[in-house]
């Protein structure tokens, strides 16, 4: 199906930043975040310094951008909450203490989910209506669960470049993917317990994101990158993020938005039954 985008845009661009601040490494290795503070302080520099940059990366360019944020995180820094907000970008749900979803009951997943939603209402007013998994990991439940509750939207699944709906015993949600290529982690991310992982080389990192972006234009998909302020935050990748934007802008036709807008796109086209829809869960294992 050929996306038709909004005023007759060949392809959609979201940038989208998960500002996990420290949060994960409590999750992953609680001791060491207990007794060791350099890679908490390396998190750290998300919200108390990349994220101010990033902010004014978006505004140089008159970007809207999309912030993934834990709860824990939101609480620790209202002013990001605030700022993201006063800037007109889309704030979206990540769980509270970045939990790895595979590794909680039903139960303990829709605590988190409830808890994060009661805490963004008393900082805001009001509830994100999209969500990210963190460590972009969904249960066979997840997808009703999210619909039980409020969520509109998912971004975290891989198979496919456009927005589809997930059909669940709860109702339909739109899922909007993504992909590990276009996650500046998987390209950066380097700390004390990863010491044998190499960086990248920005300019091969640019070459990816940029012949990636290329592909999703003459396809019609949706081009979401996946950032991290702790991460790209820094002033040698940042260079990459504004090399890409500057790439992207020699193309006519792009719709620079934020999943949030794709959301209201792609319920706007489901209503019309004019986007895919499929199964969820997935089929179980069958036997051959």
């Amino acid at each position: 199906m050929s996306a038709p985008w909004p005023n007759g845009a060949r392809v959609a661009v979201c940038l989208s930043w998960d500002v996990d601040g420290e949060s994960a490494q409590y999750v992953r290795f609680p001791d060491r975040a207990r007794n060791q503070l350099s890679e908490l302080h390396q998190r750290l520099y998300g919200p108390q310094v990349g994220i101010w940059k990033v902010l004014d990366l978006l505004r140089k360019y008159d970007i809207p951008g999309t912030f993934y944020i834990p709860t824990y995180t939101a609480k620790l820094h209202p002013d990001v909450v605030e700022a993201v907000q006063k800037d007109g970008h889309a704030l979206g749900l990540h769980g509270h203490l970045h939990h790895s979803l595979e590794v909680l009951t039903l139960e303990e997943e829709e605590e988190i989910l409830v808890h994060s939603q009661q805490i963004f209402r008393e900082l805001t007013g009001s509830v994100p209506r999209i969500f990210r998994a963190p460590s972009w990991e969904l249960n066979r439940w997840t997808p009703e669960l999210l619909v039980r509750h409020g969520v509109l939207s998912d971004s975290s699944l891989m198979d496919d470049e456009k927005p589809y709906a997930l059909e669940t015993p709860a109702g339909q949600l739109i899922e909007i993917p993504i992909h590990w290529l276009l996650d500046d982690a998987e390209h950066w991310s380097h700390s004390r317990a990863n010491r044998d992982k190499a960086i990248a080389d920005p300019d091969a990192v640019f070459r990816l994101w940029s012949t990636e972006f290329d592909g999703y234009y003459a396809s019609g998909g949706c081009y979401v990158l996946t950032l991290h302020p702790f991460i790209s935050g820094r002033w040698a990748y940042m260079a990459v993020v504004e090399r890409i934007i500057r790439h992207i802008r020699q193309y006519p036709g792009v719709w620079w938005t934020t999943l949030d807008r794709v959301t209201d796109w792609a319920l706007e086209r489901l209503a019309q039954q004019e986007l895919p829809v499929r199964q969820s869960p997935a089929p179980e294992p069958l036997e051959f």
